[in-house]
């Protein structure tokens, strides 16, 4: 039988790999950003440890289901377990601790050995129920029976070995005594972690023989209190008696229903991947202010619980006694395991190093899936996940610390100025450099040192306020590692702008062809001007010495009204020509100035996307993801 038919049988539910592939995603996104300040790497080390053993678990036999005999000394754990067997398989003692070891007794022996290995019990120590004298048991074929040490042992090694095994068990049986029912340590380590583990946990009171009817009634009542009190409600209690055989058919039958169904081990994954999505919980809240999810978004986050019903761990682990035992990080109890510890753990690891490269390599729990295959996903933008409103401020606040305004707002004058020198009527110029005014400098339009360097500071500021607009209602980590992530490159925006706003401006030796064709136009009615001034004082000048019989165009002192009229209009055309290009270079250098605002601020729209909101944008994709994440590895 393969490890995916195996996962086939009943172990994997259709939507158990799914979650497991969740929570890997949320322990991958939380590990970028683990830390003093970050995702608590107690909850990380927890979670991968959790997904390792789902993995190995799954691998394993689906038709076996494993129950865990667990208690303190004295609690007749051991005379339960061997009640259960039908033979003293198990070293029972009353005062002081006999267990020292796993034993483990199955139902149907077929494809348990690999289970029992994963779970680490010694040869010597298994016992099969196979022979003609289990007939009637056939109800119990698949139990795989567990007898743990006692959990308060001083035995070296005992406690370690129980909270490993409480871990993978796959249904646990909490033994407890007339004596020592209520003691807080029992109920604190190990009870009240397993508030959600209801469909997977009994509590038994036996040596209830010790007992009179009422005392064992009082008792069963008291500790019915106690659970109540302790969220575990829904959790089944049992009275039994091994000695006297008291509730032993009860146990058996709650045995068998855990068998029959094969859904112990799914249930009991279930139930810690719901315990650990609650931590993880806390690192979620609502959606990205301004930002429209898709159509075909995920299904909404449930409404995180209360941040107060937990306690965010620092870097330091918790004491012992606040932590549940199987919570403990695999490292702190791998003493006689013999197995990797969580820092070595990769999600596709089961107990054996893996025999594909590590890029061909799947998580174990696809292998329960019929066809293995994992979701693609699309790539898209991670600008899409920025709101355009802060998108569109930060722009424009860039663009004022960049001087952008200023920039642009000179570009007319210095189009005009550049103009003048080809349409200018030339007397006039001539007129203004005789009283003398020197014509202004040419501004070097396309010069970066024109454009100057933006603020640093205003950058800044800008920057601080988009990171606050964007991500400031985020829980933590999210809202700083935002902050951080805007902020990332802020160094290269000062020279990025100035760039910008330089490569925006149009040349500074730019020169429109019809600025020439007026130009010659301009000094050839010049020339003609001149001709006609020169005309007028010849004639002036001959004073029409050549008498009557004799005339030439330089004597004729009639031509002379002609061509000053002609001169006058030469002057008046050169003028109105002058004008008519100034305003038309006017206007060129409006539609020039608005094209080149238009130019620069696209330049900084780009240089704003590329800097910021593009790292912004993965990061609020990946808390977008985190949530999705986590609302898909809430769903059952």
């Amino acid at each position: 039988m393969t490890a995916n038919t195996i996962g086939l049988t009943g172990l994997a539910p259709s939507r158990l790999p799914a979650r497991l592939t969740s929570l890997q995603e949320l322990t991958k996104i939380g590990s970028a950003r683990a830390g003093s300040e970050g995702f608590s790497q107690e909850l990380l080390t927890e979670a991968e440890g959790l997904l390792r053993r789902s993995g190995e678990r799954m691998r394993m036999s689906a038709s076996h289901t494993v129950v865990a005999l667990a208690g303190g000394t004295g609690s007749g754990k051991s005379s339960l377990f061997n009640a259960l067997a039908g033979a003293n398989f198990s070293p029972a003692g009353v005062t002081r601790p006999t267990t020292k070891h796993s034993h483990a007794c199955v139902w149907g022996m077929e494809g348990a050995a690999p289970l029992l290995d994963w779970l680490g019990v010694q040869r010597r120590h298994r016992y099969a129920r196979a022979s003609a004298l289990d007939e009637g048991e056939a109800s119990l074929t698949g139990l795989l029976l567990l007898d743990l040490p006692d959990h308060d042992s001083v035995v070296t090694g005992s406690a370690a070995l129980v909270d490993r095994l409480v871990k993978m068990a796959d249904m646990l049986v909490w033994v407890l005594d007339p004596l020592k029912y209520a003691d807080a340590s029992v109920h604190r380590r190990y009870l009240v972690p397993l508030a959600g583990h209801a469909s997977v946990t009994t509590v038994v009171l036996n040596q209830v023989d010790t007992l009179s009817p009422d005392q064992a009634a009082d008792c069963e009542a008291d500790l019915r209190r106690l659970l109540d009190a302790e969220g575990l409600a829904e959790t089944q209690v049992l009275v039994t008696s091994a000695t006297a055989g008291t509730g032993l058919n009860e146990l058996r039958r709650a045995l068998a229903d855990a068998v029959a169904v094969r859904r112990a081990a799914a249930e009991r994954i279930s139930a810690d991947i719901d315990a650990m999505l609650e931590r993880f919980a806390v690192y979620a809240g609502s959606s990205v202010p301004g930002w429209l999810p898709p159509a075909s978004a995920e299904p909404a986050l449930a409404g995180a619980p209360a941040a107060a019903a937990y306690r965010q761990p620092g870097p330091a682990l918790a004491p012992a006694s606040a932590r549940p035992p199987w919570d403990l990080d695999d490292g702190e109890q791998s003493e006689g395991n013999g197995r990797v510890g969580a820092a070595d753990w990769q999600p596709w690891q089961t107990s054996a190093a893996p025999t594909q490269p590590a890029s061909s390599a799947r998580p174990p729990w696809e292998d329960a899936t019929q066809d293995g295959n994992g979701v693609s996903k699309v790539t898209e933008d991670p600008a899409v996940y920025v709101p355009a409103e802060p998108v569109g401020a930060l722009t424009a606040a860039f663009a004022k610390a960049a001087g952008a305004a200023a920039a642009t707002e000179t570009l007319n004058g210095v189009r005009e100025r550049t103009a003048a020198s080809y349409i200018g009527w030339p007397p006039a110029r001539i007129a203004a450099r005789l009283r003398g005014e020197a014509p202004a400098p040419k501004l070097a339009a396309g010069d970066p040192g024109h454009a100057g360097q933006a603020q640093r500071s205003d950058i800044d500021n800008a920057i601080n306020v988009f990171a606050s607009e964007v991500g400031g209602s985020l829980p933590e980590p999210w809202s700083r590692t935002v902050r951080a992530t805007a902020r990332a490159r802020a160094d290269e925006a000062q020279a990025a702008l100035g760039r910008a706003v330089a490569q925006g401006l149009p040349s500074r030796d730019k020169v429109t062809g019809w600025w020439r064709l007026i130009a010659l136009a301009q000094w050839l009615l010049v020339a003609l001007t001149l001709v006609g001034l020169i005309w007028i004082v010849l004639i002036l000048a001959s004073g029409g010495s050549g008498g009557a019989h004799k005339s030439s165009l330089i004597s004729d002192t009639s031509l002379a009204p002609w061509l000053g009229v002609m001169v006058v209009a030469l002057l008046l055309l050169g003028w109105l020509i002058s004008s008519w290009c100034q305003n038309m270079v006017v206007l060129a250098a409006d539609r020039e100035r608005e094209q080149a605002v238009h130019d620069i601020l696209a330049r900084i729209a780009v240089v704003t996307h590329n800097l910021v909101v593009v790292p912004v944008g993965r990061e609020l994709s990946d808390y977008e993801r985190y949530r999705t994440e986590l609302a898909a590895a809430r769903d059952r």
